[in-house]
């Protein structure tokens, strides 16, 4: 049988090459991405073809399917050659390239990862020259340059020009992208439902560089680094910081607090994992399925200006690297970029447009500050899935409102922006909707579903950018929000918060509270989620209009600091009990 498998890829290949007119349009990618600024102009990303059964082995390519490949060996002896793709093996490689191939639709299935390669040449000249051989060549499918990522901000953040005394201040007022929609996006409200601060929940942050042990950030530490850290010295450390802050910055009584503090993140650094497209593979493998992957990085095409910037995926390498993860179940969260560019327009060679291919990566376009409207930055078009702030978004780790005794540790910005905080903050979104789905509801939402959420229950801009994430309106649109809130989901030593209550008119609620959640299923609508050996019952309150509300105060000792309180209710309604979702608050 193995005889006439070189016959059966020649048949293939034939049946399968590129036409003229898709070969030419290959050659033009791989030339407008030659031009740009932000290529190593002296390497090559090469994709040999599907079937050909390509491996690097012992310093020649030599194929699993018989299918000769002296050519290939050929082109490729003149350059120092590598795996692309070298976080996992080929035979892993083959796994998740038919599981992406069985999740995803035909167009849009990626290419064998397996089958990348990186090329190093002595020069750009050098590389450029191959180029062209390299297409001439039917086992070759894609070339073009090694890039570079670049952190999707917009503009360079200025340093402050005073010393401020080391005493922290609280800057949660200021976060308005915690305020109720349409200026924000509901957070404080959403918060409170158990979950929704990222509880059961995991992402991996792709990024260039980061500051280790900033204050308000427990979880940024060399023990949640993937590979090595890369030093917190580049120009692009700041940049990381604010990004992670916007999801996981503690709550506590000073500095900001994230999103969903409560998910665990770890980083991988892009220069330390084998580059970009491999970073990507390396967080996939790193994740379980419905986890997530912010990837906060954007390419420069350079085609119109120096700020000709488009997502990452236009280049196929990073694409199949996406569209792998993404159809073996991890969700990625990327930036649309800040080149104020139509993603639809010709030029782009349809690498955005939907019905050509779609890699499953949510991307984020940005909104002027709490306006709806698109920031003149942000690009723009029918791929976008959602938009988010990218302007006066409050952050760790660029010190324009407070970097006391220049110590970056204690650095905090209120104009994060770009649509690196856009895609920040759409990425904290998912989280939470992840998290509360599977505390509330006890499954894991599909990238489908959280479309879904984010194309049709947000507050919609009047530009095409989609809508900015409009958390309550989503949890209820789940059910993981349905008749149980609380006014705000921290809760000051000496304060109080209101437990609020909803459901039919003339009905009743039962409320209990607990020092855990819990999980036991007793045949209601929903499983009971404090944990009954320590819970209370608070007693009956009626609902005469269908509202009730109780008040929680916490007395102000410092030993009941970050102290969480969990309620959950029935409501009697119908002649039955309707079991409500869970609620948390913290104190602080």
């Amino acid at each position: 049988m193995r005889s006439v498998l070189p016959f059966l890829f020649a048949s293939a290949l034939m049946a399968q090459a590129p036409a003229p007119t898709a070969r030419g349009e290959l050659r033009q990618h791989a030339a407008v991405v030659a031009k740009s600024p932000q290529v190593f102009g002296q390497r090559l990303c090469v994709k040999l073809a599907e079937g050909c059964g390509a491996e690097w082995r012992d310093g020649r390519l030599q194929s699993r399917t018989g299918v000769d490949l002296a050519e290939a060996n050929a082109l490729f002896a003149g350059a120092a050659v590598t795996p692309l793709f070298p976080a996992l093996s080929w035979d892993e490689l083959d796994l998740w390239h038919r599981r992406a191939c069985a999740a995803l639709p035909e167009g849009s299935r990626p290419g064998h990862l397996g089958l990348w390669f990186r090329l190093e040449l002595p020069d750009a000249a050098a590389a450029d020259a191959l180029t062209g051989r390299l297409f001439d060549c039917a086992l070759v499918e894609h070339v073009h340059n090694e890039p570079r990522g670049t952190p999707a901000a917009a503009g360079v953040l200025p340093r402050p020009g005073q010393d401020i005394p080391p005493v922290t201040p609280l800057f949660t007022a200021l976060q308005s992208t915690h305020q109720p929609a349409p200026a924000g996006l509901g957070v404080w409200q959403a918060q409170s439902v158990y979950g929704a601060r990222g509880q059961g929940t995991a992402v991996v942050m792709v990024e260039n560089d980061w500051y280790l042990d900033h204050e308000d950030m427990d979880q940024m530490v060399l023990a949640n680094f993937v590979g090595a850290y890369p030093g917190g010295n580049s120009g692009e450390a700041g940049h990381g910081t604010a990004g992670a802050s916007v999801l996981v910055a503690d709550r506590n009584d000073y500095g900001m607090t994230g999103m969903v503090d409560e998910t665990r993140i770890r980083f991988l650094a892009t220069g330390s994992n084998g580059g970009l497209a491999n970073s990507i593979l390396v967080a996939g493998a790193q994740s379980q399925p419905g986890d997530l992957i912010l990837f906060v990085l954007m390419f420069m095409l350079g085609q119109i200006s120096t700020t000709d910037w488009v997502p990452m995926e236009f280049l196929q390498s990073i694409y199949d690297a996406t569209a792998t993860v993404t159809g073996n179940g991890r969700l990625l969260v990327c930036a649309a970029g800040n080149g104020a560019n139509s993603l639809d327009d010709p030029r782009l060679l349809r690498r955005f447009d939907r019905s050509f291919r779609d890699s499953g990566a949510i991307l984020a376009a940005a909104t002027e500050g709490d306006l709806l409207t698109r920031a003149s930055y942000s690009n723009y078009g029918s791929r976008i899935d959602a938009c988010a702030q990218g302007l006066y978004v409050v952050a760790c780790g660029i010190g324009t409102m407070f970097w006391p005794n220049g110590d970056r540790r204690q650095t905090y910005t209120a104009d994060y922006q770009g649509t690196s905080s856009a895609t920040a903050l759409v990425a904290g979104a998912v989280v939470a909707l992840q998290g509360a789905a599977r505390a509330q509801l006890g499954r894991t939402l599909s990238l489908a579903e959280i479309r879904n959420l984010l194309h049709h229950h947000g507050s919609a801009s009047p530009d095409a950018i989609r809508q900015r994430p409009n958390l309550p309106a989503m949890l209820a649109v789940l059910g993981a929000l349905d008749g149980l809130r609380a006014s705000h989901p921290d809760l000051p030593l000496g304060g109080s918060v209101q437990i609020e209550m909803s459901g039919q008119v003339g009905s009743g609620a039962l409320l209990f509270a607990g020092f855990a959640p819990g999980r036991t299923e007793l045949g209601f609508n929903r499983p009971i989620l404090l944990d009954l050996g320590g819970m209370l019952s608070l007693g009956f309150l009626a609902m005469p209009t269908g509202q009730a509300s109780f008040p929680v105060a916490l007395p102000n000792l410092a030993s009941l600091r970050g102290l969480s309180l969990y309620f959950q209710a029935g409501l009697l309604q119908n002649g039955g009990l309707w079991v409500t979702n869970s609620v948390q608050v913290t104190g602080i």
